[in-house]
């Protein structure tokens, strides 16, 4: 199978036959860009839609599934079978993914319900929980990414479907993880350390310097969810490879969890200090570990 030549193959047909990609679509069922993106060999048809392309376009299944014009019909259905496996098996992949988004979205909205509604449900082990959960989100992310390495990529070659992942999007997303990241940080410790010493952040009375913070972070949260939310469907609609905007903006996310975690049990300023240095650097920590792999993993997809 060679996709470039069975995008070649219909488009010459589709020409011959004076059709449109629109009206190439409408008559097999799928969208001009689904067509486009066969024609440029970036995607191969559903074994769905073979037949009825096949009789669209006065071709013979085989000849589609080749690239080319064949007298070998053995060969021919040899590869029809083993396209349709690797479709098979990238529906069962397509699954997989979607219930690990799932999972982690869910898991994530509860967590964050849990701490910012005012009372934690775990009690004086809540951060701990925190922070174990983070790591088993970013085991997660790496499971299902790790076959991502497009050993395929002859075959489907699934790696030729993503854009490049230099692109404003990504580049925006990355930005406003990372700097509400380092805001409610600097916030945070800055509030700490004043209100421990006396001051009032923006002259407010000691009873509004913690509301003051906690509808920061609430923010925060909700920001980072919705860039997650996005890039995952980013990611599963093979428009870029969002990896690293993903587990930033999930950091980002379990960070101020975690120090509105704090706020919600904070009786006195003693051990405030060490509390919330503790949880940065554990996050801070996480976070390194999943950006060095999914750097590694970048490079590998491209080189």
């Amino acid at each position: 199978m060679d996709k470039k030549k069975t995008g070649e193959l219909i488009k010459d047909a589709r020409i011959r036959k004076n059709y449109t990609q629109s009206e190439l679509g409408g008559l097999i069922g799928v969208t001009n860009k689904a067509v486009s993106r066969w024609e440029t060999g970036e995607s191969f048809p559903d074994i769905g839609v073979l037949e009825s392309l096949s009789n669209v376009l006065d071709l013979k299944i085989q000849d589609i599934v080749v690239g080319e014009i064949q007298a070998d019909d053995e060969t021919a259905l040899t590869d029809i079978v083993r396209l349709s496996r690797l479709q098979e098996k990238a529906k069962q992949k397509k699954i997989v993914h979607f219930a690990i988004v799932l999972i982690i979205i869910l898991y994530s909205c509860f967590i964050g319900c849990s701490a910012l509604k005012g009372g934690s449900m775990f009690g004086d082990h809540s951060g701990m929980i925190y922070l174990i959960s983070l790591a088993v989100i970013f085991m997660l992310l790496l499971y299902e990414t790790k076959k991502d390495d497009f050993n395929e990529k002859n075959e489907l070659d699934e790696k030729d479907s993503f854009v490049k992942t230099d692109s404003k999007i990504n580049r925006y997303l990355l930005l406003i993880s990372a700097v509400s990241g380092i805001w409610i940080i600097l916030a945070t410790c800055s509030t700490a350390i004043l209100a421990g010493n006396g001051i009032m952040p923006f002259h407010m009375d000691a009873f509004s310097v913690g509301p003051f913070l906690n509808h920061q972070l609430i923010a925060v949260f909700l920001l980072n969810m919705a860039i997650m939310v996005t890039a995952f469907y980013r990611m599963d609609k093979r428009m870029e490879d969002t990896y690293q905007e993903i587990i930033v903006s999930i950091s980002v996310a379990y960070l101020a969890v975690l120090y509105t975690d704090v706020l919600h049990r904070l009786s006195a300023f003693e051990g405030v200090y060490r509390m919330i240095f503790f949880r940065t650097i554990v996050v801070l920590a996480e976070l390194l570990f999943a950006s060095v792999l999914a750097l590694r993993r970048k490079n590998r997809l491209h080189n």
